[in-house]
């Protein structure tokens, strides 16, 4: 293959991260819309004479970083970010209830909380509090003044509030989530951890138009602990950004390492 050989690359990273002890894949990307690398370098000069031009100059400061912007969200990219493991198991909820829930499914506002004519409403879940600390508004006047709870009793998901009678309503009480729930903690003493970056994409030939194998290693990489979650009600879905640092390995000056095979 000649030097001058010219190619294109566009197609996006796969990207594996690796233990930096036991070498073992930690977390495989597969869903990356971008992945980009940027290296720079300050400079400083030596000048002097009439207009003290530059003279010389030196560069120093060599600083490399990847960013990484995954479509999908995973329980280990969290955790990656948080630092450390997802929990799993039962949390409380804080519920807020202004439809019908039939078999934990909520049927929409077409089938809004209504109260019977003997004060009955029906829970989606079992409340964690007594009756009378469970807080219920009329629709209209949710998050105003609550409904008088003097007289409330609970028998199971059913609560009965005599004032409420034939009323539609709103509750807000606090239920126990299942006991396989996942639980992400973004901790302030926690940072993610440093690895060491593989990925692999195709870059294409343009003499020939043919993709040919291109990988990229990063023997020592500090993934980022910053995370940029969005909710939007319009536009694309949400995409999550990281960008970390390429730090210099211990036993070599080699920050990245790029291969055409």
């Amino acid at each position: 293959m000649s030097a001058n050989t010219k190619f294109g690359a566009k197609e996006v990273m796969d990207v594996t991260l690796y233990d930096m002890t036991t070498n073992k894949p930690v977390i495989y990307f597969d869903t990356l819309k971008t992945s980009s690398i940027e290296v720079t370098s300050e400079k400083v000069y030596a000048r002097g004479g009439k207009g003290n031009s530059k003279l010389i100059t030196w560069e120093l400061n060599k600083e490399a970083k990847i960013t990484i912007e995954d479509a999908l969200l995973s329980p280990k990219s969290i955790e990656l970010v948080t630092g450390i493991a997802t929990k799993i198991g039962t949390q409380t909820i804080s519920m807020r209830q202004n439809t019908v829930w039939v078999d934990s499914i909520d049927q929409g506002d077409l089938y809004p909380l209504t109260a019977s004519s003997t004060g009955v409403i029906s829970l989606a879940f079992l409340p964690k509090e007594s009756a009378t600390n469970i807080l219920v508004y009329e629709k209209d006047d949710d998050c105003g003044t609550p409904i008088p709870m003097t007289d409330a009793s609970l028998n199971g998901k059913d609560l009965t509030v005599a004032a409420a009678s034939n009323k539609q309503v709103v509750v807000y009480y606090t239920c126990d989530s299942s006991s396989e729930a996942e639980t992400y903690i973004v901790d302030s003493s926690k940072f993610s951890g440093t690895y060491k970056l593989v990925g692999d994409t195709v870059i294409r030939n343009q003499s020939t138009g043919k993709d040919e194998s291109f990988q990229i290693t990063i023997p020592n990489l500090k993934w980022s602990s910053n995370m940029n979650l969005g909710f939007s009600a319009e536009g694309d879905p949400s995409t999550t950004s990281f960008e970390c640092e390429i730090m210099r390995p211990s036993n070599s000056t080699t920050l990245i390492q790029m291969v055409k095979w």
